[in-house]
């Protein structure tokens, strides 16, 4: 199909100032701009997973990322376009700005992202002189493979800002184009759009110190570079830079630029002279002080920082698998069907493994009603900037739930050591852990450490999906935005989570959204301590370690006496096998009996002494026939009771 649209309302013939800006928060709902022009040239019906965003016939339309995600604060409005289409298709949609002056030496920039880390989308920006048909957009001014996706912070999350020189178009009217050339991928989104004219002729920014890792074994030289770009209008052929490290030298270097770098473009440039890198903490300095003959005029954005720290040694690592997921996505439950197999047979959060798992169920899509959705699933979604599920993280960065990724994970090196445990005692779980860092880190560090506490399976029937079986679901974290730490090569430091636990209100046993309660509706209740140590700036993680308890009795269950003692059954009713929970004060042999409703002894069990604390004896019950039983637990203290269902 073919059809141009035009945003109705009455447009001048070009705009009247001599710059030009947009950034789509006067958009009306959905709607593009007053005065933009869109061409949806594919004719592609949209995916019903996205029909909430009214693409239809559209080729583009605005979106509220703020409403929409409670993150990128600094963009609200946005355009989006995409490529997701009922059957698999390439995308070819156009929107095409108003026409505007181009005064001398502009340039322009926009912002934009991928929303999906793992199909991100391709773009064109092209240029036209004379109209605003395809035919007209002959000159291609940038395009781009995949826009990536940059989780970045709260603020600008998502989002990388591009820019082009506008410099040959002096004095023309122009209309710019976005053309999406996709294929089945999500949404690419765009914002900020804006012809102006730079200051400088030359302005040149370091973005990125390169060529050193941020952990690394051992001191010794390490070569350094770094990204820059051209800020001005101009040509810059040479460019002075320095670097120093610590409080050491400065070290200078003039460096040809090839190819030559015009507005917007980047280069990656080399020093000659290696940095002597120390045992520790080492901060380099890179920036740059002039380009061609001119010393730099701007220098609030010449210097980047790039902090390498060099451990004593590094172990093995225990990989951390964290995964956004909801049992209201079909995506989810299609990947989970195979993931979760996969994470058992890996052993997953499981003694002497070396790879845990954190599942965080999240309120989207639509209804939205996940009870495990709390909190802290959002504090840790916005702290990677998570806008699609599934999503599932590697030791802190994004990749495909499959043995190939989990393999690469397990082959990181650790900086680390964890030794994790946890005990469960009168309706609280204890968690602690000691950390043996082996690199010091003695101000500012990046270091944080996360304690989640998860419950390893649970059952929801009412789950929207087909999946209904959930494993590994992080219920509560302490805290969501973790601890910093300072470290000090090979001096253990210890964690600790206290947690009193609380529990599904329902018959069923499902706890409230935004609530840390456990689900009471599993075979086997088992709580899971998952504990790591990550760089909150790059947010690559260390080390992790797990514990679990064994099973226990399902608290709500528990019924207390007052010589201190408690008695538990679980699960109540029963099929084949019933667990009898008991706490007690002190040590003390107990003798179990199940008596029928005619007085029959139809079980008994004579244990050795049970030590004080939570213990649990597992009775078969597929004998049983089908009816209502009384439990005698005799101990030196006194005798608990409880009743037992057996059903068939």
């Amino acid at each position: 199909m073919k059809k141009q649209l035009l945003a109705i309302a009455f447009l001048a013939s070009s705009v009247a100032s001599a710059q030009w800006t947009e950034n789509f928060n006067a958009a009306t709902g959905s709607l593009i701009p007053v005065g933009w022009f869109q061409n949806n040239v594919d004719g592609l019906t949209p995916n019903s997973s996205i029909a909430a965003y009214n693409f239809g016939t559209n080729a583009g339309v605005t979106r509220n990322v703020t409403t929409a995600f409670g993150l990128h604060s600094s963009h609200a409005n946005v355009l989006v376009t995409t490529s997701k289409y009922t059957s698999a298709g390439t995308s070819n949609d156009w929107v095409i700005s108003p026409n505007f002056l181009v005064p001398a030496n502009a340039v322009f920039s926009w912002d934009a992202t991928s929303f999906d880390p793992t199909a991100t989308g391709s773009y064109e920006l092209r240029i036209s002189t004379t109209g605003t048909t395809v035919a007209n957009f002959s000159t291609v001014l940038f395009s781009i493979a995949g826009e990536i996706y940059n989780p970045g912070d709260a603020a600008t999350a998502g989002f990388t800002q591009r820019g082009v020189s506008l410099g040959a178009y002096a004095g023309q009217n122009v209309h710019l184009a976005i053309h999406d050339i996709s294929n089945d991928k999500w949404q690419i989104a765009y914002d900020n759009f804006a012809c102006s004219v730079p200051a400088n002729q030359h302005d040149g920014s370091v973005l990125t110190v390169n060529g050193l890792t941020r952990y690394m074994v051992g001191a010794g030289n390490q070569n350094v570079s770094a990204t820059i770009k051209q800020l001005g209008y101009g040509t810059a052929t040479t460019a002075w830079m320095n670097y120093k490290v610590n409080n050491s030298a400065t070290v200078s270097q003039t460096i040809a630029l090839a190819p030559s770098l015009g507005y917007y473009g980047t280069q990656n440039v080399a020093f000659t002279t290696p940095a002597a890198l120390t045992l520790g903490t080492n901060k380099v300095k890179v920036w740059i002080s002039g380009m061609n003959t001119s010393s730099e005029v701007n220098v609030a954005n010449d210097t980047a920082v790039q902090y390498v720290y060099v451990a004593s040694q590094s172990v093995t690592i225990n990989a951390l698998i964290e995964e956004f997921t909801s049992s209201t996505c079909g995506p989810c439950a299609s990947l989970n069907s195979s993931f979760d197999p996969l994470l058992t047979s890996n052993n997953v959060n499981v003694a002497g493994s070396n790879l845990n798992a954190v599942k965080y169920q999240v309120n989207w899509p639509s209804p939205g009603n996940d009870p495990s959705y709390n909190p802290d699933v959002l504090a840790r979604r916005t702290y990677y900037n998570v806008n699609s599920a599934p999503t599932v993280l590697y030791n802190g960065t994004a990749g495909s739930g499959n043995q190939t990724n989990i393999n690469i994970a397990k082959m990181a090196p650790a900086y680390a050591n964890i030794t994790p445990t946890i005990s469960y005692n009168a309706g609280a779980v204890t968690a602690n852990a000691t950390i043996t860092p082996f690199v010091t880190i003695p101000s500012a560090s990046p270091i944080k450490v996360y304690q989640a506490l998860v419950q390893s399976f649970y059952n929801y029937p009412g789950a929207s999906t087909s999946q209904k079986d959930y494993k590994h679901a992080m219920r509560s974290m302490y805290p969501s935005a973790g601890t910093t730490y300072t470290t000090t090569d090979g001096t253990p430091f210890n964690v600790t989570f206290n947690h009193t636990l609380a529990y599904g209100s329902t018959a069923s046993g499902t706890p409230g959204q935004g609530t840390t309660n456990f689900w009471t509706s599993t075979g086997s209740f088992v709580y899971e301590y998952v504990v790591w140590l990550q760089d909150a700036v790059t947010r690559q993680v260390l080390q992790s370690g797990s514990a679990f308890t064994s099973s226990v009795v399902v608290p709500s269950s528990i019924k207390e006496y007052s010589n201190g003692g408690s008695i538990g059954i679980y699960p109540n009713p029963a099929k084949d096998f019933a667990v009898v929970g008991i706490k007690l004060d002190s040590n003390s042999p107990v003798d179990i009996s199940i008596i029928d409703v005619t007085g029959k002894l139809v079980y008994t069990n004579k244990s050795d002494e049970v030590m004080a604390g939570a213990s649990e004896i597992r009775i078969n019950t597929s004998e049983f026939a089908t009816g209502t039983y009384n439990v005698i637990v005799k101990t030196n203290t006194g005798i608990l009771k409880d009743k037992l269902i057996v059903v068939k």
